[in-house]
């Protein structure tokens, strides 16, 4: 995928690059691997255990649907994916490079570089234009108001919506909502797609529109998606579905392919 600005605008802060230099001839192994990877929170006086010693491979150009009910553990799974949080035993690696080793600046720089978010609320400014909310990451990084402005007509053309930059929120519908979300995290060039449904209309199947959206940009613009949702029929769109539960993997259907053909 092309935006037609240069991903080296946002620059990395110290060592940050080098840290991902001797990751780009490793093309065999996992883009994200997590190796028996515990997360706890601390709840007052007691101590919830949101992921319990979970092992997963994701590798690059896959779409991958994480499924499980309310309080199951694949909203945290997601964030230590994303690397706003980090587990508490076990490892992470992302492009081979060990979680635990990172400053806070390299998971910065790591986050802005490589990944996209789309959270369960899209929060877009109600006083400003689509055209303006999509571009809002690129300004806050510096970049100059009119590379910022194309690179978001650019990404609102990805999700279909190049002929709505100049609407305000209140004028879209509700997938257009869901799809300037997602135009938002294009904006800034990813190679993975983390999209977050867990609380947002957990009792309605994923839209067809944004499915279909979703597997566009996973087939044709080669983004690795992964999708957080409490719908099973995710797997109508995702290749690839991981249920969770307690905290566990209960079912990854890749894994079961694999047996089977075994």
């Amino acid at each position: 995928m092309n935006l037609d600005y240069n991903t080296s605008d946002i620059k990395p802060c110290g060592s940050a690059r080098d840290a991902t230099t001797h990751t780009s001839t490793a093309t065999q192994q996992p883009l994200m691997r997590l190796t028996g990877a515990s997360k706890l929170y601390d709840r007052g006086s007691c101590t919830h255990e949101a992921l319990k010693s979970v092992d997963l491979d994701i590798h690059r150009g896959e779409f991958t649907a994480i499924v499980g009910p309310s309080g199951s553990g694949k909203s945290a799974l997601m964030k230590m994916l994303g690397l706003l949080e980090a587990p508490t035993s076990g490892g992470y690696r992302f492009q081979g490079v060990p979680e635990q080793s990172l400053s806070d600046e390299q998971r910065l720089w790591l986050r802005r570089r490589f990944f996209g978010f789309v959270p369960q609320e899209y929060n877009l400014l109600r006083s400003t234009s689509l055209q303006g909310n999509v571009a809002l990451p690129l300004l806050y990084r510096g970049l100059s108001s009119e590379r910022c402005q194309t690179a978001a007509m650019r990404a609102l053309s990805l999700v279909g919506l190049e002929d709505c930059g100049h609407k305000m929120p209140d004028e879209l519908t509700g997938t257009e909502h869901r799809k300037a979300g997602i135009a938002r995290a294009l904006v800034c060039n990813p190679s993975v797609l983390l999209v977050d449904r867990a609380s947002r209309a957990a009792d309605q199947p994923l839209c067809p529109d944004i499915g279909s959206l979703l597997r566009k940009l996973n087939t044709e613009h080669l983004i690795t998606v992964v999708l957080v949702t409490q719908k099973a029929s995710a797997a109508d769109w995702a290749p690839r579905v991981i249920h969770v539960n307690g905290g566990a993997v209960e079912l990854d259907t890749s894994r079961a392919a694999a047996s089977a053909l075994h």
